[in-house]
């Protein structure tokens, strides 16, 4: 089990580290948020493209703002 935990944080810090170029603690929970839903959703690339599409459509625009904010 305690492999597992590593690897999961290993991918977290390599995922945040790369994609965002460091960690801002204001954002942390959207950070990890967004690493647990591609993590959960990993075996299902199939269905990536659908996905998409059905959340770009369901989902309110944000300002800069409000996404910062």
């Amino acid at each position: 089990h305690l492999k597992w935990l590593h690897t999961v944080i290993s991918n977290a810090k390599a995922f945040i580290g790369g994609t965002f170029h460091g960690l801002d603690p204001k954002h942390l929970q959207a950070y990890l948020d967004e690493f647990c839903y591609r993590f959960n959703r990993r075996e299902f690339k199939s269905e990536l493209f659908n996905r998409l599409v059905q959340c770009c459509i369901s989902t309110t625009t944000i300002t800069y703002p409000e996404l910062v904010g």
